[in-house]
């Protein structure tokens, strides 16, 4: 028997309101997230990465012109200075410009075994839920 320091606390009510909490947990009946709605969450997930790669890989390409709002000033304005500057703009970014395109790649290769994962997971879960059913179907034979 477990002893209490306190006397206001019955141990024995206690454990009885606990073990009858368990029990009902127990038999109220499981619900099972829907394959569709695991579904369409996964691929929301992995659509959104999708093109957040995209515009990544976008951003990362070399700029052949100036943004409208730069463009128009006055050291830009000269063609021979606008080209010059991106050229050097180029230059300077190269290495960190091939950085982001590894990255985009990564991230490309994480979307795609993502997507796998996910087409795996929803067969398993079918699988899942057929061995379910029919296991229920043979117990129903076998309470016969």
């Amino acid at each position: 028997m477990i002893e209490s320091a306190n006397d206001g606390i019955d141990v024995d009510s206690l454990m009885a309101r606990l073990r009858k909490r368990v029990s009902d947990v127990r038999d109220r009946p499981q619900s099972h997230v829907p394959l569709n709605a695991f579904s369409l969450r996964s691929n929301v997930f992995v659509n959104s990465v999708e093109a957040y790669s995209n515009i990544a890989d976008q951003k990362s390409q070399v700029r052949t012109q100036w943004p409208s709002n730069i463009g128009s000033t006055f050291p830009f304005s000269v063609g021979v200075v606008r080209r010059v500057s991106l050229k050097l703009l180029a230059f300077l970014f190269k290495d960190q410009r091939h950085v982001n395109q590894a990255l985009v790649m990564a991230l490309r290769e994480q979307v795609s075994l993502n997507r796998q994962l996910i087409e795996q997971v929803e067969i398993l879960r079918h699988d899942v839920e057929t061995l379910r059913t029919t296991r229920s179907e043979a117990d129903a034979v076998v309470e016969r």
